[in-house]
């Protein structure tokens, strides 16, 4: 066998048996000669990390920057935009859900102390009354609000607290001190209120 033809069959020769070496194991190894053999793609080191595809996201509901939604995708965002912030996020095939959970944090409640008549805000969630005056009035707002819409009112002191405009559950048109109470916003044209409960 000629110097030629050495150089150019050994090489071939050793790229041959490392595809065949390949396809039969059907796995990667690096830092590592033996990668497990559940793995198509082995990584080892005590002394670095993964460093994943850096890309900017433009909302969870968008695949951008990819062209389509790929299920199992991996990509750390490094953009602040919309409903995404900087964080490692995986794609389900619909849209992108944040690693290590797929919520964030609740938003803080905006909470009112009163003492007497009040017309409650659409952005009111808790109402605090100490009320000691018959015939205090809690007007609930009627527009601007989402439905299904939760009011936490508690009363402590010796008189309730009448609402308006009554709940459903007419019978129950005040508000008891020494309880809380759950209302509901329900959208209803005639009693868009109801009390879900009084404990």
């Amino acid at each position: 066998m000629n110097t030629l033809m050495k150089k150019n069959v050994l090489p071939a020769f050793a790229l041959f048996l490392s595809t065949y070496a390949f396809s039969q194991t059907g796995n990667v190894g690096i830092n590592t000669s033996t990668p497990n053999p559940n793995a198509v793609l082995d990584l080892f080191s005590a002394t670095k990390g993964l460093l994943n595809p850096r890309v900017a996201l433009t909302s969870t509901a968008s695949p951008a920057p990819l062209s389509a939604h790929v299920a199992g995708m991996l990509v750390y965002n490094t953009a602040t935009v919309s409903d995404v912030v900087p964080a490692l996020y995986y794609n389900d095939g619909l849209k992108w859900v944040k690693a290590g959970g797929a919520t964030t944090a609740a938003p803080a409640m905006n909470v009112t102390s009163q003492t007497g008549n009040y017309t409650a805000l659409a952005t009111d969630d808790i109402i605090l009354y100490s009320n000691n005056t018959v015939g205090t009035t809690l007007t609930l707002p009627t527009a601007g609000i989402s439905i299904g819409k939760r009011l936490y009112v508690s009363v402590i002191g010796s008189a309730d607290v009448q609402l308006s405009p009554i709940p459903r559950e007419t019978a129950n048109n005040r508000l008891v001190s020494g309880q809380g109470n759950i209302l509901l916003y329900t959208g209803d044209a005639a009693s868009p209120w109801s009390i879900i409960s009084g404990y």
